[in-house]
């Protein structure tokens, strides 16, 4: 009977332990980069927070990108200009873990109409609307309508988060192994996850290029090894192919090299170190192996790039 009942001072250490290792709960990021309010603005709403399991719930249909791109953790509010609770700005404030992982969500979602801003590290505003990522941070700022007045306060808000968040500075690598010639700098993307359609496909950086009338994709990825680049030529190769593409060439542009015709356009696929690289729907053939050989002599000056 007696060992039945607990001693007051073993139950109170027990819940002492269970509270101790609970994690604490986090202040909403975008509460403290946010505060003060401007004083030409005040909150329609209070601090909203989600995790990977929640985030659905606040940006269903959009999620699985995010997920895919290693978020952490997204803070929102809506905030509105003074006395004008119809002219309000939703700020949305994604955890994203890495820098690499903010710039592919802010880049596989940059829009047409973007205009280029200097805020942060990357930043463009397109109609209503802001886009930043800088350093692990993707934010994006939308308005209720295109106002001056609302672009301003915008514009305010999102210097404002990036002056109270300071980050390393320390560019995307691989964003500089794209060869110049041709090159739309505003176009370099980085897909997180099933890049051209190949499930297993992850962390691909891509680069439209316009030579003459003709306009391709240059992509690259580094692969844990070697042997793992290597590999995934031989297994891209075979998924093509799978899908009706023909070999066209072998060792062309480099050994090792495969370019595959498919669907009226041309994939050259190649390895150099632990990278593997290639051309993506390319309507010439030569122009696609000329554009592959720049790529091949890019990524020869990397450290450690090749084996």
């Amino acid at each position: 009977m007696v060992q039945s009942r607990f001693n007051p001072a073993v139950l109170n250490f027990l819940e002492s332990a269970a509270t101790a290792s609970k994690p604490a709960a986090r202040t909403p990021a975008v509460g403290e980069p946010l505060r003060p309010i401007p004083a030409d603005m005040s909150a329609l709403t209070p601090p909203e927070s989600f995790d990977r399991e929640t985030l659905s719930d606040k940006i269903d249909g959009k999620a699985e990108l995010y997920l895919s791109a290693g978020v952490i953790r997204l803070d929102c509010q809506r905030l509105a200009l003074a006395g004008q609770p119809d002219l309000w700005i939703e700020v949305f404030i994604y955890d994203m873990g890495s820098p690499q992982n903010a710039f592919a969500v802010f880049s596989t979602q940059r829009r047409a109409d973007a205009v280029l801003l200097d805020i942060g590290g990357f930043s463009y505003r397109a109609g209503n609307a802001l886009f930043i990522a800088h350093g692990p941070y993707y934010l994006e700022l939308i308005a209720a309508a295109n106002e001056d007045s609302l672009i301003a306060t915008m514009t305010e808000l999102a210097e404002s988060f990036v002056r109270s968040q300071p980050v390393a500075a320390g560019p995307i690598g691989e964003r500089d192994l794209f060869p110049k010639n041709g090159l739309i700098e505003a176009s370099i993307t980085l897909i997180p996850a099933d890049a051209f359609g190949v499930s297993d496909l992850d962390r691909v950086f891509t680069a439209t290029y316009t030579l003459g009338a003709t306009e391709m994709t240059a992509f690259l990825s580094r692969r844990a090894t070697p042997q793992a680049a290597a590999e995934r030529v031989r297994s891209y190769t075979e998924f093509l192919t799978s899908y009706g593409g023909q070999i066209a060439a072998r060792d062309e542009p480099v050994p090792g090299a495969v370019v595959i015709a498919i669907l009226d356009a041309y994939e050259v696929a190649f390895h150099q170190g632990f990278f593997f690289a290639g051309v993506h729907e390319a309507p010439d053939k030569e122009q696609a192996v000329a554009l592959a050989r720049e790529l091949d002599a890019k990524l020869k000056e990397v450290p450690n790039a090749r084996p």
